[in-house]
Order: C-alpha cells, then structure tokens, then sequence
C-alpha cells in the first residue's frame, strides 16, 4: 500500500481539478502523451487493461484464425490467463529463470511451433538486454510478442542517456491506470499499437460499448478518497496500518480481499461492466497526471535512490537468506516497491508486521498450476509464489527506516527479537 504514500496531496487535488476541467478531447491528447513512452502510433484507451487485452485477442483471432496457442509466464495475475481461456485459446507456459525472473529463450524456442500466436512478456523483473532478445526470438519465429505493461508505465531502462521504456519493445503493449498503479485514476487502460487495423477494429468495438456504469464510478470513487486520505501520515499510522496489520495477522479474508482483489479469483465470463466505455472523470485523472512530467520524474528518481540504497543494505549486512533482483541502469524497474526473495516468506511477514513495518504479498501466482499446466511444471514460478515478499518503498521513507527495516530482518534470521 505504500504507492499511496506519493504525493497524496497532489493526488487529491488532481481529483479535484478534474472535476472541472474542460470536454476537450481528452482521447487524443492521451495518446498523443503515451506515444512519447510507447514509441507507438496510436494508444486505444479502454475502461481497463484486461478490456484492451480482450479486444487485442478478438481482432488477433479474426486475423490467424489457424493460429490458438499463447505462451505466458507462469508468475503471472490468474484474471489475465482467464481471458485468454475464455475466449477458447490454448494457454502454454514458459518457465522464468531464477536470478533475473525472465523467461530461457532456450526452453522458450522449444515452444514455440506452427500454431503459437504470440508470447505475452509480462514486465516486472527484466532487463532490456533480456527483452530485445525476446523481441529478436519473436521475429525470426514470425510470432506477435504483447507486452503486460501493468505495473511497469513510465519506467525505462537508461544507457549512455539513450531511455527505452517498457512497453516500447512489443508489437502491442497493454498498459493500466487503476488505482495502485503509476498513473492512477479510478478506472483505466490501453493498448499501445502501430496496427492501424487494430484501431479501427477497436474503435468499432468502444463505440458498441455502454456508458461507464455510475455504481462503479461512484464505489471506485469513494475507494480512492478513502485510501488517499487514510494514506496522510497522521491516519496512516493511527488507523490504516493497523488494519492492514490486523488483516494478515489474523488472515481477516474480508479486509484482506479489499488489498487484493486477486485473493477472489474464480474462473468465469467476463462481468458486463467490462464492455463499458471508460468514464470522462477518469481520463481527465489520466491527462492531468500525464502532463506532469516533472512529477514522474522526481517520482521515479527518488524511489530508484531509495531501492539502491535497499540493496547497498542488504550487502552490508550480509544477509545470506535473501536474494534481490540485479538493480542497474540495464534493467526496467518498478520502483514503487522494493521486492526480495526470502526463506520462510510467512513468518518474515508476520514478523515485520509485528514490528510494525508495512510489507506488500504480491498478488500473482504459479498460473501454471492453477490451470493445470503439467505436473510440477514451472518450479521457478513456485518458488517464487512462495517467497517474494516486497519491502516499501515510497516518497517519504527515511534512510533511517529503511535501516531499521533491514536491521529487523537480519534479526529474524539471526534469532534475535
């Protein structure tokens, strides 16, 4: 929860401004600011990204309709899987390597055949290097390569001053606005595309749509002034950390299904809600924080301080029972949280929350086995189900707390208390 955490005043105020801000056509000028960080020509904006994921895969059937199997990584949100099987495609999975969490081009290669469609490269732990070869691999099989750009929006990889974003690399690239997200609003997606085809296909598909449901906008609505109010430093400490606290420690499946959704997972149809168009209050949301490239920046620079100042700890202290992803200038980082891979992942969280340090349970899971992909397929995917747990990483920590956040972990494993 500690995305929140950023410029909540800001925030709030961007809410406000929206209200009132003016009916240009804010569609357009959306995408002319995406194309900046997508190196696309045009960005199809849907009430969702799993609405955009939907319509890519309906105009991709029409298109090869030979052609039926997707290749996911098996680390991965159950809900995106979901879509690709209901809309009666074969889903296969890859299996990630464990010190850079990407998939073996080798096993990869060994996968794809004559009806393989398209690899779905769902960016969290990347690097560029690892991406181009994906893309190299995609071209020379004559295969579609989508990227999941969900949690990674306006984050780039920086050599020799030369910035390639994630979400820049694929033939398409699905991007996300909700609210936990880096360009929050209360609902909000896209895909970014340089097929022409597509968006007329989708822009047929939106015009069919109904009006964003007022139900949703209105509980959407109130869910985000909550959390951005509850995230003011003075509520945050008093009331919200107690409750997030109270809910893993006591594995309150109520309060807990409010911070992640994904907990409520069951294969189904599609709610109708999705086949909405995306409310004019959330594009404004979406326009105002777009055009405040500063802000990004500042953002995005100070929690990549803070990360590397994570990793300088985690050396010093020569913690041997967690391991970090490669944090450098050749990789594509989310910095809003601060993810390791630690034994004995449960009672390091309850430890910590005891303590009363605000940790994060990644949401996704071994897809593999919840669609029973093989037997023992995807350990990698497993393991890492099991024992990646993110430390927080916001605006307003302080060198000192991350400190003490470290300190307590090298006492968990030391047994200390």
């Amino acid at each position: 929860m500690s995305f929140f955490r950023i410029n909540i005043y800001l925030k709030i105020k961007l809410y406000i401004f929206s209200l009132f801000l003016g009916k240009k056509n804010l569609s357009n000028s959306i995408e002319k600011l995406i194309k900046k960080n997508t190196k696309k020509k045009y960005f199809i904006l849907t009430s969702q990204l799993r609405v955009g994921f939907i319509l890519l895969l309906e105009f991709l059937r029409k298109k090869y309709p030979k052609k039926n199997e997707i290749i996911f990584s098996p680390y991965n949100l159950e809900e995106m899987i979901n879509i690709a099987t209901n809309l009666k495609y074969k889903t296969k999975f890859c299996d990630l390597i464990e010190k850079n969490g990407f998939f073996s081009i080798k096993e990869l290669n060994k996968k794809i055949n004559k009806k393989t469609l398209a690899v779905v490269l769902t960016n969290m732990f990347n690097s560029r290097k690892d991406s181009l070869a994906l893309k190299k691999l995609c071209k020379r099989r004559k295969i579609i390569l989508i990227e999941d750009n969900a949690i990674y929006f306006d984050n780039y990889s920086a050599i020799k001053n030369k910035k390639i974003y994630a979400g820049s690399i694929g033939d398409y690239s699905l991007n996300s606005f909700n609210i936990m997200k880096n360009i929050s609003a209360l609902y909000g997606g896209g895909v970014a595309t340089n097929n022409i085809n597509f968006l007329n296909y989708s822009n047929k598909r939106l015009n069919s749509f109904i009006k964003f449901p007022k139900k949703f906008l209105l509980k959407q609505s109130i869910i985000y002034f909550l959390l951005k109010i509850l995230s003011i430093n003075f509520f945050y400490k008093i009331l919200f950390l107690k409750i997030v606290r109270y809910a893993h420690l006591n594995n309150n499946l109520i309060l807990l299904k409010l911070f992640y959704p994904s907990l409520k997972f069951k294969k189904k149809k599609f709610p109708n809600f999705y086949f909405s168009k995306i409310s004019n209050l959330s594009k404004k949301m979406i326009y105002l924080q777009l055009i405040d490239e500063e802000s990004r920046k500042e953002n995005h620079d100070i929690r990549k301080k803070k990360n590397i100042y994570y990793q300088k700890l985690i050396k010093d202290e020569k913690i041997k029972q967690i391991n970090i992803f490669p944090i450098n200038d050749n990789n594509f980082q989310n910095f809003t949280d601060f993810p390791i891979i630690t034994k004995n992942k449960d009672k390091l969280n309850r430890f910590l929350l005891k303590n009363g340090i605000e940790t994060k349970v990644l949401h996704y899971k071994n897809c593999a086995k919840t669609f029973k992909y093989g037997t023992n397929s995807c350990k990698t995917a497993d393991k890492f189900e099991k024992s990646i747990l993110c430390l927080p990483n916001h605006h307003k920590i302080t060198e000192e707390y991350m400190s003490y956040i470290i300190n307590k972990i090298s006492n968990f494993y030391s047994g200390k208390k």
